[in-house]
């Protein structure tokens, strides 16, 4: 990796449908969704890994060598600001993955590619079948600008006026979102086909 990435988390939803928060959902394999995105990004060479949580989130047991938690204050402000927030960390220069907690696939593999397309004003993601997943990749440039704006915007919108390369992935689990008790089971449940 010749530029270097930080990666942002977003994981301070109130987990309503869930029902508990998604940060601490296990994996099945021993350890949770914040864990295990913490690591996926951290032994990827992610520096720093931002883990952006509400105030209700206990982070005292969870500590990484290059883990940077952030409190979410304002909930009411919706993932963007959970982003802004994440934003303001990066180092200048660096470009940003961002995968929101409820979304827990992530691999080697997976990064590479995104990185392969990437412009400095612009932004890579990973797209199954025509349906764009996670994480995105934001080029450097695109991160400076963003982490500029001032005021609530929609992080949906704001996308729009960047570059978008879509990169072809043939993995489906780019596309869990998992959001309810019953997405949670189909998870846990799931065996490569």
């Amino acid at each position: 990796m010749s530029q270097s990435f930080s990666a942002i988390i977003p994981a301070a939803g109130n987990s309503e449908r869930m029902g508990r928060d998604k940060a601490l959902l296990s994996t099945g394999q021993g350890m949770t969704f914040a864990r295990h995105l913490v690591d996926c990004f951290g032994f990827y060479g992610c520096r720093p890994v931002l883990l952006v949580v509400n105030e209700l989130y206990d982070s005292t047991p969870f500590q990484a060598e290059n883990l940077v938690t952030i409190v979410n204050h304002h909930l009411e402000k919706g993932r963007s600001w959970s982003v802004q927030l994440g934003l303001d960390q990066v180092p200048d220069g660096c470009g940003c993955f961002i995968q929101n907690i409820d979304n827990p696939f992530v691999e080697p593999g997976l990064l590479d590619q995104l990185i392969g397309p990437l412009t400095p004003d612009g932004f890579s993601i990973p797209v199954y079948h025509g349906r764009g997943g996670h994480p995105i990749l934001l080029g450097n440039k695109m991160v400076d600008f963003l982490r500029h704006q001032r005021g609530s915007y929609d992080f949906r919108q704001i996308l729009q006026q960047f570059t978008r390369v879509e990169v072809p992935f043939k993995d489906e689990r780019i596309l869990w979102n998992i959001n309810t008790p019953e997405d949670y089971k189909e998870f846990i449940k799931w065996k490569p086909r």
